[in-house]
């Protein structure tokens, strides 16, 4: 699977935490800010990373 991938932007310190270390990024689409991965791989990864939440 190719393309860029969207998420709703969140404020929360591990969300972005977890965007970083995948290789996502912050940017404006439409008018709001988004996460946006370049491939699924990354966003794979990023939902991964969410078994580490500590909540």
């Amino acid at each position: 699977m190719s393309g860029k991938i969207r998420i709703q932007f969140t404020t929360n310190p591990f969300d972005q935490w977890r965007l970083s270390q995948v290789g996502g990024y912050i940017e404006r689409f439409r008018g709001k800010e988004v996460f946006a991965f370049d491939r699924h791989d990354q966003y794979m990864k990023y939902l991964q990373l969410n078994t580490q939440r500590k909540e």
